[in-house]
């Protein structure tokens, strides 16, 4: 595999990444950002089980592949370049990093992208626009009543569903409720109400 990027934009993609691996884990694969490179574009997967990321950039690919790359020591390396074009080159489990403009290398092992958890799609999914600023709101005023107790999963997250043409989210961990309702005057799809992860929410508040 070989192809070469625009060191921001894949910056700020791997930043997201690694925001939703596991700091811990007893899978080291999970530790990893998967990598797939083909028709002018690179896919980036990461997941912690319970979190799936996927995006794409342009890039320009000499050669297609995939493998996956441990995401912390990969982000390290990217930050630490110059602005601009990067060349990222796979000969086995070696990957050579570097600056087109430089003659400083960095070298990875990667790890077979076969061994990667399958990403799921749901069908037949919704989608629609809300204010970031009402959303982020929402957000604030529900999820720290999300619960921390992984035996009680159906509290770690903040439940999402349209009542009439209102937009409501709710969070409890037994001992406390947060309830918020909002109407944003636009038509918004019926959907079934789902848990949100609070990791999903936090990243979106931070954006």
């Amino acid at each position: 595999m070989k192809f070469s990027f625009d060191r921001d934009a894949l910056l700020k993609e791997i930043s997201i990444a690694q925001e939703i691996i596991a700091t811990k884990n007893n899978i080291s694969i999970l530790s990893n950002v998967l990598l797939s490179a083909d028709n002018g574009s690179l896919t980036i997967r990461a997941t912690d089980i319970k979190v799936n990321f996927e995006t794409r950039i342009p890039v320009d690919v000499q050669e297609g592949g995939s493998t996956t790359v441990f995401c912390d020591k990969f982000m390290s390396i990217i930050s630490s370049l110059p602005p601009g074009e990067i060349e990222f080159e796979q000969n086995d489990v070696k990957i050579s990093i570097r600056p087109a403009t430089k003659k400083a290398r960095f070298q990875l092992k990667s790890i077979s992208s076969d061994k990667y958890p399958e990403f799921t799609v749901p069908e037949n999914l919704s989608f629609f626009e809300v204010p970031v600023k009402d959303f982020k709101e929402m957000i604030n005023q529900t999820v720290f009543s999300v619960s921390d107790d992984e035996t009680r999963y159906f509290m770690n997250g903040v439940y999402m569903e349209k009542v009439d043409e209102k937009l409501q989210l709710v969070a409890t961990d037994g001992r406390r409720l947060a309830f918020i309702s909002k109407e944003f005057g636009i038509a918004i799809p019926d959907f079934r109400g789902v848990i949100i992860p609070p990791k999903i929410l936090s990243l979106i508040n931070r954006r």
